[in-house]
């Protein structure tokens, strides 16, 4: 197993508060998201510990934009030459020719490591046995990876769990947020056992129910909108 076990063939990478995650199975084997480590330290140690060379990397998934997901991308893919997948509306801010909102402070201690795009994505298409699905409001091009036949969701940062419930990062990381709470009803149409979020710890079996929650409450807690 690459990463710490979740269930068969699926792996968690501790970033630190960040996630990243490996799906393997007879077509290849997927890291989805990078870490902010620019170096790619935690999914390198990850692959060592397994006895797996970074060369077996399918493909490298990005959720989204953020370079606390995308920031070891350029490393991993230097030393795997794994194709580099993202929604086509994050691309630009990826690989470089556009150049992301950050604080001064970011820009001087976590700069971006642009890194090339070997396949852009939209709303449905499959990458191997994930299916991409658009769900934007944290970044324009925001997406989640759904393994219908498990019932296995990598949600990035369309939702995140926060002390056992579910919750959408922060509003002033967000594109737009009410894009955001409405992309959980996108969320919400998918049969989900397995939540794997880019934030927070893997939510097993009542998946549905918490998102239930989540999206009664975000028009008030995010928004300011009457409950």
């Amino acid at each position: 197993m690459i990463g710490t076990p979740v269930e068969e063939g699926v792996g968690r990478i501790d970033g630190g508060f960040v996630n990243a995650y490996t799906y393997q199975d007879a077509s290849g084997i997927y890291l989805v998201d990078t870490t902010m480590s620019g170096s790619g330290k935690p999914v390198r140690k990850a692959f060592q510990r397994a006895g797996v060379g970074l060369d077996r990397i399918s493909s490298i998934l990005l959720t989204h934009q953020h370079f606390d997901h995308v920031r070891g991308a350029a490393r991993i893919r230097r030393e795997g030459q794994a194709t580099v997948v993202s929604h086509t509306a994050d691309a630009p801010f990826i690989d470089g020719r556009v150049t992301p909102r950050m604080s001064v402070l970011f820009r001087l201690f976590m700069r971006p490591r642009p890194v090339a795009i070997g396949r852009t994505v939209e709303d449905g298409e499959m990458v191997g046995p994930l299916r991409v699905i658009f769900a934007p409001g944290h970044t324009i091009g925001e997406v989640a990876f759904y393994q219908a036949e498990r019932k296995i969701l990598f949600s990035g940062d369309s939702v995140v769990e926060r002390n056992g419930s579910l919750t959408l990062p922060a509003a002033r990381f967000a594109a737009d947020l009410s894009q955001a709470v409405q992309s959980l009803q996108i969320l919400r149409k998918l049969d989900v056992e397995l939540l794997l979020p880019g934030h927070g710890v893997p939510v097993r079996g009542d998946v549905a129910s918490r998102l239930d929650e989540l999206i009664t409450r975000a028009p008030s807690e995010f928004l300011g909108k009457p409950a």
